[in-house]
């Protein structure tokens, strides 16, 4: 049995997560209202939260920086197999719809 006394919400919030890789470089950040609140540094490796010292950060849970590496090399696996498979893809090139004819000289309308 269970029971709700009372719910309220005052706002909602826009909470993303983006991630994407090249072959040179990777990206992991996760955002709240458009605010950055953790991003992975792949570099110095190690996941940065870029909140002000006086603000109570909000901590991530432990793995979430390896989790980010892991997801990284997925990327770059699929990546190389997606340059592979369309490849040889034939470049879709449709015909215009209708002829399009270009006047030489400036047209109004209702003149001969």
């Amino acid at each position: 049995l269970s029971c709700v006394l009372s719910v309220s919400a005052d706002g909602l919030h826009e909470d993303f997560r983006i991630a994407g890789c090249s072959d040179s470089d990777g990206e992991e950040m996760y955002t709240l209202d458009g605010e950055e609140k953790w991003y992975a540094d792949f570099i110095n490796k190690k996941g940065v939260e870029p909140y002000p010292s006086f603000i109570d950060n909000f901590n991530f849970v432990e793995g979430v920086y390896e989790n980010a590496e892991a997801q990284l090399q997925i990327c770059r696996e699929e990546l190389k197999k997606y340059r592979k498979a369309m490849k040889d893809f034939p470049v879709e090139q449709d015909p215009p719809s209708s002829p399009i004819v270009y006047s030489r000289d400036n047209v109004e309308l209702g003149e001969n």
